[in-house]
């Protein structure tokens, strides 16, 4: 592999360091670290906190803009933009009051109302995370410029988390007025509060991010300069990582992943489930609103299969959710609630789906419609098509067609597909993030609705005892494994690339990558 040594990296930082003193800039300015780093393409580098909802955006807002919470060096949610809390005894009053140092790239303070016109305009946009303040929060009010008031409608433990959340960061009036659709997709229509700004945006190539001068904590950052790229090929990836080009990308290959397994190749929890998604909305395909047509892919799909060609340490799906959430017990989430399906009695499965097709009006898969299954990279491609074969295979259904689709993500938020890929990483540890994106205004894309499964979401983030709160979440995933929004198939452990030879500090969680922290060995 070619990458820069220790040696090099420090005769980089000599040489600038001796250029920068002779032309009259500080060593401690040239010393800053250049990276590139790659986690997706141009369609999901969205940019607009009120509206992102695809990680590599998410991620790239985390550089751009600082929420009153932030992640610190070890991942771990701490306090950002505020410089302290106070929460009432009844637990239901927070109080935050911000930094004195603060301000947006242009100079101006962040104030209080920044936040109050962030959290209105979220949940006036309609985004994926619109509703996540107000799922918890009843109200909330600037009192003066320095202090933020957030009044919440039930105890909410996790709510440092939801605030440490790119949706829920500030963003300043006067420029998403002025810009309307075209609001912060240009460096210069938007100004930023976190630790860089965007400098440059050539649209389906790269970002570019500087390190703030005026950032609060810039004389601790040694990243002066991100070049994030925008990409979707895995291949084109893994070869500019190997090159030394790349410090970062959670783009490789599945098949490559073996061997790149201790040489950049890092796994960690994934905290994440890969689905089927079935389109229930009005441009979906009728066929797939029959649940018995659904019941039938789902029981037909071999995950034990799946599970060897990804060779990636998989655990079959029997719950919307997977492993590594306790109660005080010690009990498993996975293990208090009914599976989905019997996933070891495979044959029999294959059985009743048989029949349950032929109850549709589709026996031996004739008279199914031409449908289209989108994917939006090849590994995926490749799993579709395995699954697309097992329902040729056992339900005679040969009219299922794969496509990799570089509009993937604007395609399935429109509903322009029949079936999809669907995976959702969580974004805090509560079992609220993974249930919460089925509700009828949540961001699954699936167009399902149900006041049945409302009803218990409800229950469930405002019960006030543990054992309310796992029954009602377990009554939400008993309704999801009846109507069958999503087959799970499999939750699956996180990877990236990450070149640890010459560099440390990077923060992964739940999916996000964060480079602020990352310094030279």
């Amino acid at each position: 592999m070619k990458r820069r040594n220790k040696m090099a990296l420090a005769a980089a930082v000599l040489g600038l360091t001796t250029m920068a003193l002779s032309s009259g800039v500080s060593a401690a300015d040239a010393e800053k670290l250049e990276i590139s780093v790659t986690g997706g393409g141009e369609d999901s580098m969205q940019l607009n906190t009120a509206t992102s909802g695809f990680l590599n955006g998410l991620s790239a807002l985390r550089h751009l803009y600082e929420g009153l919470y932030k992640l610190d060096a070890n991942g771990e949610v701490v306090l950002g933009q505020a410089a302290s809390v106070e929460e009432s005894d009844d637990k239901l009053t927070w109080t935050f009051t911000l930094r004195d140092d603060i301000t947006w790239s242009d100079g101006q303070p962040v104030t209080a109302g920044d936040f109050v016109f962030a959290f209105d305009n979220l949940a006036a946009q309609g985004g994926d995370y619109c509703t996540l303040l107000s799922d918890v929060a009843e109200s909330y009010e600037a009192t003066d410029d320095k202090t933020l008031v957030i009044h919440l409608k039930q105890p909410c433990g996790y709510l440092p988390s939801i605030l440490a959340f790119p949706s829920t960061y500030p963003a300043r009036q006067d420029y998403v007025e002025e810009y309307g659709d075209a609001y912060a997709t240009d460096p210069d229509k938007a100004v930023y509060n976190g630790p860089y700004e965007m400098t440059d945006w050539a649209h389906e190539s790269e970002v570019v991010m500087k390190l703030r001068d005026d950032y609060y904590d810039a004389d601790n950052i040694d990243v002066g300069t991100i070049n994030w790229e925008l990409i979707t090929e895995e291949s084109s990836a893994l070869a500019s990582f190997e090159s030394g080009e790349y410090v970062y990308s959670d783009l490789c290959p599945d098949e490559e992943k073996p061997r790149m397994d201790g040489n950049g190749l890092v796994y960690t929890a994934g905290n994440n489930n890969y689905c089927v998604m079935f389109n229930l909305g009005d441009k979906g395909n009728d066929v797939l609103k029959d649940e018995k047509v659904r019941e039938a892919l789902s029981l037909t799909i071999d995950r034990e299969r799946i599970i060897n060609i990804r060779g990636l340490n998989d655990e079959v799906g029997v719950t919307l959710i997977g492993r590594g959430y306790t109660n005080e017990e010690g009990t498993d989430f996975v293990d208090y609630c009914d599976p989905w399906e019997d996933v070891d009695a495979y044959e029999d499965n294959c059985e009743t789906a048989k029949q349950l097709l032929a109850e549709a009006g589709y026996e031996n898969g004739e008279g199914f419609p031409a449908l289209t299954y989108i994917v939006n990279n090849d590994s995926r491609k490749e799993i579709a098509e395995s699954i697309v074969n097992d329902w040729k295979e056992i339900l005679g259904i040969d009219s299922v067609t794969v496509e990799k689709v570089e509009n993937f993500s604007a395609a399935r938020r429109s509903g322009d597909y029949d079936l999809a890929y669907y995976g959702w990483f969580m974004d805090y540890t509560d079992l609220s993030n993974m249930y919460g994106t089925f509700i009828n205004t949540g961001d699954a894309n699936s167009f399902y609705q149900s006041d049945e499964y409302d009803k218990a979401y409800q229950t469930a983030i405002s019960a006030d005892t543990q054992d309310a709160q796992w029954e009602a979440y377990k009554e939400c995933d008993a309704i999801l494994a009846k109507d069958l929004p999503v087959s799970v198939i499999l939750h699956s452990m996180s990877s990236y690339l990450f070149d640890d030879t010459n560099y440390d500090g990077l923060v992964y969680s739940c999916g996000n990558f964060v480079f602020t922290y990352l310094k030279a060995l």
